[in-house]
C-alpha cells in the first residue's frame, strides 16, 4: 500500500506516463496528445463547410489513414505482436481503446487474403444515431492505414455498418477492394 504524502514520480498507467517536467503525455516511445472528442467534430464541420461533405469525408479518410500506418509503426517499435489476429486485438486494446478510440473488436484477420473485419462501439465521429450514411470516415481511414502497415500493401475498406444509423457497432472491411467488395455484399 502506498504511504499518503509527497507524489512521486508519475507512473505508467495502461502504458503512459506524464513527464511533469517537460509537460508531454507519453505511450511506447512516443509523445501522444489527449484531446476533446469536439475537437475532432469541428474539424469535420469545417472540413465540410470549407470543401463540401464529399471532400470533406475523403479528407478525414486520408488523414486517418496517416494516423493508423503511425498506431501500427509505433506498435511494432515497441515489440507489440502484430503477426497474429490475437496480438492485433492486443494492439487495438492497448493502442485504440486506452487512446480514446473506442471500443474495438478483431473479428477476422485473414493475413492470407489480405482482409480485415473490424467492429467499434462508441467512435468518435459518431454523434447521434439518426442518420442515413456511415459516418466513421476518420476511424475507418485509422483502421485502413493501421492495416495497411500490418499487412505492407495498399488497402481499401468499406464501413458496413454505423452507430450513426442506428447500427448496435460500427463495422468496417479493409483490404484488397474487391474482396472488401465481395465480404461487403455478403454481410448486408
Amino acid at each position: 500500500m502506498k504511504s499518503k504524502g509527497k507524489a512521486g514520480p508519475a507512473q505508467p498507467v495502461m502504458g503512459m506516463f506524464l513527464d511533469e517536467k517537460r509537460g508531454t503525455l507519453n505511450a511506447y516511445g512516443a509523445r501522444f496528445l489527449l484531446i476533446p472528442v469536439n475537437l475532432i467534430h469541428s474539424m469535420e464541420d469545417r472540413l465540410s463547410k470549407s470543401l463540401g461533405p464529399v471532400t470533406a469525408t475523403s479528407f478525414e479518410y486520408e488523414i486517418g489513414k496517416e494516423g493508423g500506418a503511425q498506431f501500427a509503426s509505433l506498435a511494432l517499435k515497441a515489440g507489440l505482436d502484430i503477426n497474429s489476429r490475437t496480438g492485433i486485438q492486443q494492439v487495438a486494446n492497448s493502442l485504440g481503446a486506452q487512446s480514446g478510440w473506442g471500443k474495438i473488436e478483431v473479428v477476422e484477420f485473414d493475413f492470407g487474403k489480405h482482409l480485415a473485419r473490424i467492429r467499434w462501439k462508441n467512435g468518435v465521429s459518431v454523434r447521434n444515431k439518426k442518420g442515413k450514411t456511415p459516418v466513421c470516415h476518420f476511424g475507418r481511414g485509422i483502421l485502413t492505414g493501421a492495416v495497411e502497415e500490418i499487412l505492407g500493401r495498399k488497402c481499401e475498406s468499406i464501413e458496413v455498418t454505423c452507430q450513426g444509423k442506428g447500427d448496435p457497432f460500427c463495422e468496417a472491411i479493409v483490404g484488397d477492394p474487391r474482396e472488401i467488395t465481395r465480404v461487403a455484399d455478403r454481410i448486408r
